[in-house]
C-alpha cells in the first residue's frame, strides 16, 4: 500500500471501467517489436472502484486489434473506457481499453 507501506491485500472483482488519466504517444526511438505499429499509444487508466489504482496499457478498438488501432487525436484525459483482456502468443494476458463512447 503506498498509503500504509502494508504488502497485505486481498483480490477483489471490479467493474473493469475506469477513465483515461494520462497517455503518451512514443516517438523514436521505438523498441523494434513496437516500430512497425507506430504511432501508437500508451494510456494510464484510473479504476472507478478504486481512484487510487491506475493501470497502463493501451487504447484499441477492439481486444486483438492492433496498437494503432485508434487514432491519436481520438485520446482525451478523463475519456470513459472498460477493460477488453488480449490473450499474446506467450499465454499472458493483458488489459487493453477501449472507449465507453466509440
Amino acid at each position: 500500500c503506498p498509503h500504509c507501506q502494508s504488502f497485505a491485500g486481498e483480490w477483489r472483482r471490479m467493474s473493469g471501467r475506469g477513465r483515461v488519466w494520462s497517455y503518451v504517444i512514443p516517438h523514436p526511438p521505438l523498441l523494434p517489436g513496437y516500430a512497425e505499429q507506430a504511432p501508437y499509444n500508451a494510456v494510464l487508466v484510473e479504476l472507478a472502484d478504486a481512484p487510487r489504482i491506475r493501470l497502463a496499457g493501451n487504447l484499441v478498438a477492439a481486444p486483438d486489434a492492433a496498437l494503432n488501432s485508434v487514432a491519436p487525436s481520438r485520446l482525451r484525459i478523463g475519456a470513459p473506457v472498460k477493460v477488453a483482456f488480449h490473450r499474446l502468443p506467450e499465454g499472458v494476458t493483458v488489459p487493453r481499453w477501449r472507449l465507453e463512447r466509440p
